[in-house]
């Protein structure tokens, strides 16, 4: 069965044992609310639901929840939260193989992985052998287009790819940062039925985007050797109450992106092949393309060796505000 088959089944017509796991942290969440509410609906659901989280005593608490009875119900359901259960090998499994080997079959037991399990692990086959595996990864860029104009439509408006890209940018694909922004932006757009690249601006947390406009703007008046306005626009962030810390963490990455790009761009992948190379969106691998143009791979690797130095110096630094001064005049020596 796929997820939307076991939603869908009686659940006197399910298996006894299932895994969730995957990167898509909010996909999973979803399942398991949609589950609870198929299956352990009603005035018992009190008697026929527990859910229990990994810790010192839970294995104690797993055993007895499986060999509970139901209460007016063909099954109970018992969900177990694994961490490190199903992350690596702990004292935990052999009593876990114990367990899931020999389920009653009044139970089903939904074990919940947050993150990838591996697949080598001895309790990964297992639970395959016994029972199902469901596996939720984050969305990849064209099904996240879709996604999110999935959701707008369930409001009844409809959304320019544009839009959609700039939203992919802000959030990449952590879904339940896309659906409080499009919830944000839904209430903002009630004169229209067309949400715009223009409307999403307003709306998204103008921290994000701001930030990242200005390490592009930053790293162009490097290039043109204009110190002065440089240190404005850091200046700016710190005003904000940006750490001159995270201030040189921002730069890092930006440089770092624009390195790999370009490395990556004379390998002659493709713009989206970057970005899914380095799990980014294809819009701002595209801008870093364009700005590495103006710079060498040796001024951009001797730039990040730099940014390292400035990050070491802030420990003992009395004047953090000339630290980045320094750091500034370095670059522009530097790239």
């Amino acid at each position: 069965m796929n997820y939307k088959q076991v939603l869908k089944a009686d659940i006197k017509d399910l298996d006894s044992l299932y895994l969730i796991h995957g990167s898509d942290d909010y996909q999973i969440k979803k399942f398991e609310e949609k589950f609870i509410e198929k299956n352990c609906a009603g005035e018992f659901k009190d008697f026929n639901l527990d859910v229990l989280t990994e810790d010192d005593n839970s294995m104690a608490q797993l055993f007895n929840s499986v060999e509970t009875l139901p209460f007016m119900s063909e099954k109970r359901v018992v969900i177990f939260h694994a961490y490190e259960l199903l992350g690596a090998k702990t004292s935990m499994d052999e009593k876990m193989l114990d367990l899931i080997s020999d389920l009653p079959e009044s139970t089903v037991l939904l074990l919940v992985s947050h993150k990838n399990t591996d697949k080598r692990l001895k309790i990964y086959k297992e639970i395959k052998k016994h029972g199902e595996i469901l596996e939720f990864q984050s969305l990849k860029y064209k099904k996240l287009d879709k996604w999110i104009k999935k959701q707008v439509q369930k409001e009844n408006y409809k959304i320019t790819n544009r839009a959609v890209k700039l939203l992919e940018e802000a959030f990449n694909n952590n879904l339940q940062r896309l659906k409080n922004e499009i919830e944000k932006i839904i209430i903002f757009a009630d004169d229209t039925d067309l949400i715009t690249k223009e409307i999403v601006e307003q709306v998204i947390s103008k921290d994000w985007l701001v930030k990242e406009n200005i390490m592009f703007d930053f790293v162009d008046e490097i290039g043109r050797n204009n110190t002065s306005q440089a240190l404005n626009l850091l200046f700016d962030i710190l005003g904000e109450g940006t750490t001159p810390k995270q201030i040189i963490g921002m730069i890092a990455r930006q440089i770092r992106l624009m390195l790999q790009s370009k490395l990556l761009s004379k390998e002659g992948m493709t713009v989206d092949q970057i970005a899914g190379r380095l799990k980014q969106h294809p819009y701002p691998i595209e801008k870093c393309l364009k700005q590495s143009r103006n710079f060498s791979i040796e001024s951009l690797e001797q730039a990040l060796e730099k940014l390292l130095d400035a990050d070491y110096n802030l420990v003992t630094a009395n004047d953090d505000h000339l630290e980045l001064e320094l750091l500034v005049v370095e670059l522009k020596e530097t790239i």
